[in-house]
């Protein structure tokens, strides 16, 4: 019999996917001893196809709670799932990711440690100043160079993302899903085949430079809304943790650097930009140093990498909003151009690119803009 559970957004039934007994015979594994839930909200997940729910466990359990992860894709015998394998490594790396519970590759189950609600996103909006919030960039910071230094050299043959890589077909495969989901798909622009190849053509030489950089372990994903602000450390710093992870892959170090901070969802201040570009230089090692490549390159290539990924970041969010109905990705479509529109004021060599991009970007912010629910 399935459980029934609220919504803890939209505030209606739901059933859960997973028959109660499952859920219980794993929260008795996990804890040793006869463990009842008293209440499942299902938590507000990603623009992936995975479903997040938080069982808040009855007084005097171990833990008031944890997370169910559900995976969507079936599991081969004998492999693991893509979290488990990524976690692995971050773990080995000293990267703050949640604690895996439990793992139920047969039922396509995790359980997770509760990272709470709030995100590094809201930690922004909610701060009275700059001073706030910069010192948990800082720590993000700090924690990318420990992914890409720590988290590289633990990689071993088993390692999904030692398998994959943003490499030039993948980076064009993403600018690909830009054309398809948000300026067919989503804005209904009139484009044809011609202009969306020559389009194309002018992004070749920024993916080529890119991908010839050399590799390091990307998380792929790593904004304001996949890391987790917990309570005070010692020393009164926040903890955080590290999500969504699972699809990590090699890329050039500017990848996640740029997804930091030139992020959908957190707009910084160019100062602190700034500043958090010195602090990530400070922190690496002569390896990072060598897959940044020149310093006199530094900052151009932060903005190449932002070129690509922010274009793909509206593709994600036309396909959000038209395939999926998740409409309110559409409000992350004006400032993600904005970022856009600055790259390309700050870079000549962007401009042929910007001149036809540009009127098409336009037309996605102002038709977002107008769509976007409240």
């Amino acid at each position: 019999m399935p459980i029934c559970v609220r919504n803890n957004v939209l505030e209606h039934q739901v059933t859960l996917p997973v028959d109660e007994r499952t859920v219980a015979a794993a929260l008795s594994a996990i804890f040793r001893a006869p463990t009842r839930p008293v209440r499942i909200s299902e938590l507000a997940g990603d623009a992936s196809t995975r479903r997040y729910f938080r069982i808040a466990l009855a007084d005097g359990s171990p833990l008031p709670s944890l997370v169910l992860m559900l995976y969507p894709d079936e599991i081969p015998p004998g492999e693991e799932l893509p979290f488990v394998n990524v976690h692995r490594y971050l773990k080995a790396a000293g990267v703050p990711v949640p604690e895996i519970h439990l793992a139920v590759p047969e039922a396509r189950l995790l359980f997770l440690e509760d990272a709470g609600d709030t995100m590094l996103e809201g930690a922004v909006q909610s701060a009275k100043s700059e001073e706030e919030y910069l010192p948990l960039y800082e720590d993000c910071v700090e924690t990318l160079v420990r992914i890409q230094r720590d988290g590289t050299r633990a990689l071993d043959g088993k390692a999904i993302p030692a398998r994959l890589a943003f490499d030039v077909k993948k980076f064009s495969e993403e600018i690909d899903f830009f054309f398809e989901h948000a300026v067919r798909g989503y804005g209904e622009l009139p484009l044809s085949e011609s202009e969306e190849r020559a389009i194309e053509d002018l992004f070749l030489p920024f993916l080529e430079e890119m991908a010839a950089l050399p590799r390091v372990l990307a998380h792929r994903d790593y904004h304001s809304r996949n890391v987790m602000v917990m309570g005070r450390l010692p020393g009164g710093r926040r903890g955080l943790r590290i999500l969504d992870f699972q699809d990590a892959r090699m890329g050039n170090a500017f990848y996640d650097l740029c997804s930091l901070l030139r992020d959908s969802y957190a707009a910084l201040p160019e100062k602190a930009v700034g500043h958090l570009c010195y602090s990530y230089r400070h922190a690496s090692t002569s390896e990072l140093r060598m897959a940044w490549g020149d310093p006199a390159a530094f900052e151009f290539r932060l903005d190449a990498a932002a070129l690509q990924r922010n274009v793909k970041a509206i593709g994600t969010f036309g396909n959000q909003a038209r395939n999926r109905g998740k409409r309110f990705y559409l409000r992350f479509i004006p400032p993600t151009v904005a970022h856009l529109a600055a790259n390309f004021e700050r870079n000549p060599r962007m401009r042929p690119l910007a001149r036809k991009l540009r009127p098409i970007l336009d037309a996605l912010s102002s038709k977002a803009a107008e769509e976007a629910p409240p």
